[in-house]
């Protein structure tokens, strides 16, 4: 405990404590010591008491944990005959703890500011390179699907020229084995044709020889004979089949097997009928009279067992295929 005023004399200045002397004893007597016995005191500590206090003969009073502010500590005292005397006073004022002064304050504002302003600029960066992450992402994204829709892209531009040279060799190849088609059938032709024509020039050049009427009548029976037997030969027909089985895809065969019940004449009419000959052809080859061509077409829809609005020739395709 520091002694801060004795009492003696006058103070001119209003004495300062620092916060960690808020801490004081007040210690009075009376200047009539002759009836110390009989006095009595009242003080009041202006800034802190809420009045004054009871008289007593207690000559001290303690303070302690006073707060940073200005205070008077008034005192008046009485005797027996409850005469007061002037009241006194002493004035002081207790500073602040460090941390309640303006510059600490100040100070605190400042680092507070401080703290915020570091703060904000930690959540810009934050917010910043979340940013930049979710467009890196973002961008990562968009790249990797522009990648697949190229590469999408590209499989579907290869598909499609895929497509279109498988599209080409198809043409191609239809054309190819439909003019193979045309001309194995037209050899065909010619060399039947070729064959019995040899023949019968032949034969003609021997009957035109003979002086004989009668031999030469034999030999001309013999002639027509031949004719008719080259116009219904079992052989010729055999093998004419096979090719036009190799040209046209087992087209009699599976003719054949579909409907055993179709006879050799239909299977004839059904291959006229596949390459597309007139009835007036198909006449002459099955040595038929053209009304008899069409009685072979009604009996061959018939074992075909077709719908009457149905075209023979689409329906022979059809079930062919």
């Amino acid at each position: 405990m520091r002694l801060v005023f004795g009492g003696y004399g006058r103070v001119d200045e209003t004495p300062a404590l620092r916060f960690n002397q808020n801490a004081l004893r007040f210690e009075f007597s009376s200047t009539l010591y002759g009836q110390s016995s009989n006095t009595q005191y009242s003080f009041f500590l202006e800034g802190f008491d809420q009045d004054w206090s009871e008289w007593s003969g207690r000559t001290e009073k303690d303070y302690t944990n006073l707060p940073a502010g200005s205070y008077v500590f008034r005192l008046k005292c009485r005797n027996n005959l409850y005469n007061e005397s002037e009241t006194v006073s002493y004035a002081f004022k207790v500073y602040p703890p460090w941390y309640q002064t303006w510059w600490a304050y100040t100070l605190m504002l400042l680092l507070f500011f401080a703290l915020l302003y570091l703060f904000y600029k930690r959540q810009q960066r934050k917010y910043k390179r979340q940013q930049q992450a979710r467009l890196a992402a973002q961008q990562r994204k968009y790249d990797e699907e522009q990648k697949q829709l190229q590469l999408q892209h590209q499989l579907e531009i290869q598909e499609q020229e895929k497509e279109i040279v498988e599209l080409k060799n198809k043409n191609l190849q239809s054309e190819v084995e439909h003019k193979n088609s045309e001309l194995a059938s037209a050899t065909m032709n010619l060399v039947q044709k070729k064959e019995m024509l040899s023949k019968i020039k032949n034969d003609l050049v021997q009957f035109r020889e003979i002086p004989d009427s009668d031999k030469a009548q034999k030999e001309f029976q013999k002639i027509l004979r031949l004719i008719d037997k080259e116009l219904d030969h079992n052989e010729e027909w055999e093998q004419f089949a096979v090719h036009f089985d190799s040209v046209h895809a087992n087209y009699l065969k599976k003719l054949k097997d579909r409907y055993p019940s179709l006879s050799t004449a239909d299977l004839k009419l059904a291959a006229y009928l596949r390459l597309n000959l007139s009835s007036k052809e198909i006449a002459q080859l099955l040595n038929i009279s053209i009304r008899g061509v069409e009685t072979s077409r009604y009996r061959l829809r018939k074992k075909l067992d077709m719908p009457a609005e149905a075209n023979l020739f689409d329906y022979l395709i059809q079930v062919t295929a």
